[in-house]
């Protein structure tokens, strides 16, 4: 489960997604990969990509029984098509999309 989440801008046209995916069970799971939606003003997807785990930071494919693993991704967007997910932010000019909130989704692909 996705046990917390925070979405913040660090530039004019970037944002740190960090969240906290938890398994409270008593065996081992997988880690899944999570779908990350945002939003504008009227919660309209102005983007949606799909992170797998070594994208957010999980060095292995199992998150142990009863516990935590801290997901971090910077994004870059941009209203010309070069609507990007990277860490770091790329530098490449462009016009900032209005980003206004996000949505997070854990799944399994």
């Amino acid at each position: 489960m996705i046990d917390s989440s925070s979405f913040n801008k660090i530039g004019s046209d970037a944002y740190r997604l960090s969240f906290t995916l938890k398994n409270t069970g008593a065996i081992p799971l997988e880690i899944p990969s999570v779908e990350v939606t945002l939003t504008d003003t009227q919660d309209r997807a102005v983007l949606r990509r799909v992170l797998v785990p070594a994208q957010f930071g999980a060095s292995t494919a199992i998150l142990a029984a009863r516990s935590e693993l801290a997901g971090v991704v910077s994004m870059k967007v941009s209203g010309d098509g070069n609507r990007t997910v990277s860490s770091p932010p790329s530098s490449e000019p462009s016009a900032p999309l209005r980003v206004a909130g996000y949505r997070v989704l854990a799944f399994y692909p």
